[in-house]
């Protein structure tokens, strides 16, 4: 007869795109702290963890702190790991709190704050991995706003989908950014960073031509990371699933689309919408 498994037989197989801990908060105007915890990378293929020994059995952050573990700390006045991704911090503006890490394990865990409209952060020298795990907004000082920080987890994040998906823009040619309505999917709601899920037919005019997504009434202070589609062939229908993050306009949520020539046609529909609820953020 076969021994029994014991029940507390140890499991390394970790679940799948887990967040455990690293809760955010604000540490002062102009940082953010990053408590201990662990997550997956966004592609499932390493952990990443804060304040635990990694594979190498180092620990990031080194050292205790009267006897408690250590946090990251977010200093928006870099540019690079622990810092801002790119350029200066802005008044009035969104942003998405992510970790950071090295694949080759050469390089320490660390966070990084990105632009809500980029789709990924811009990576530092050394860094390939990474994985969203809250936002945070700033005020018109361009100072972090605590009632703005929303830790993403499974805990509190509500997810929807809907079947059959609903069309929100049929053959749209705009060549500047446009808004797209989507409270008729989304329910109109004054909860920050809703994230989209987005079925989008490209049909570029020309190879290389692109439609871009960003949240309604961030602006334009940058570019390089917008969720972006390329054209891969002329006059030929191409789908692809994206997810956007909304911005809130007028009390319900939107987002902006461009395509680079007016000869360019795109179809949204929403098949799914995840977002944190008020009641949540502190």
């Amino acid at each position: 007869m076969a021994n029994p498994q014991v029940q507390n037989d140890p499991i390394y197989s970790l679940p799948h795109l887990y967040i455990d801990g690293l809760n955010i908060s604000v540490a002062s105007t102009t940082v953010l702290a990053v408590g201990p915890g662990q997550a997956r990378d966004s592609s499932d293929n390493i952990d990443m963890p804060v304040s635990f020994p990694n594979l190498q059995g180092l620990v990031v952050p080194p050292v205790l702190f009267q006897n408690y573990l250590q946090p990251l700390f977010i200093n928006s006045a870099v540019v690079g790991a622990n810092g801002i991704d790119s350029g200066a911090l802005i008044a009035t503006m969104d942003y998405g709190v992510y970790l950071i890490g090295d694949s080759r394990g050469y390089k320490p865990v660390a966070a990084i704050i990105s632009l809500t409209s980029n789709a990924f952060p811009l990576l530092p020298l050394g860094y390939d991995s990474y994985r969203l795990i809250g936002f945070v907004q700033t005020d018109g000082s361009a100072h972090f706003v605590a009632s703005s920080t929303n830790p993403l987890n499974a805990r509190n994040l509500k997810a929807y989908y809907l079947s059959p998906a609903v069309s929100v823009l049929s053959g749209g040619n705009a060549t500047s950014f446009t808004a797209i309505d989507l409270s008729t999917p989304i329910p109109t709601t004054t909860s920050r960073d809703v994230i989209a899920f987005l079925l989008v037919t490209f049909i570029p005019l020309a190879v290389g031509d692109t439609v871009q997504f960003r949240p309604t009434g961030e602006g334009t202070p940058q570019t390089a990371g917008l969720v972006t589609i390329t054209g891969v062939a002329a006059g030929v229908a191409q789908t692809q699933y994206v997810a956007v993050i909304c911005g809130v306009a007028s009390s319900k949520p939107e987002i902006d689309y461009k395509v680079s020539v007016s000869g360019d046609s795109v179809s949204v529909s929403v098949v799914g919408y995840a977002y944190i609820p008020t009641s949540y953020v502190p």
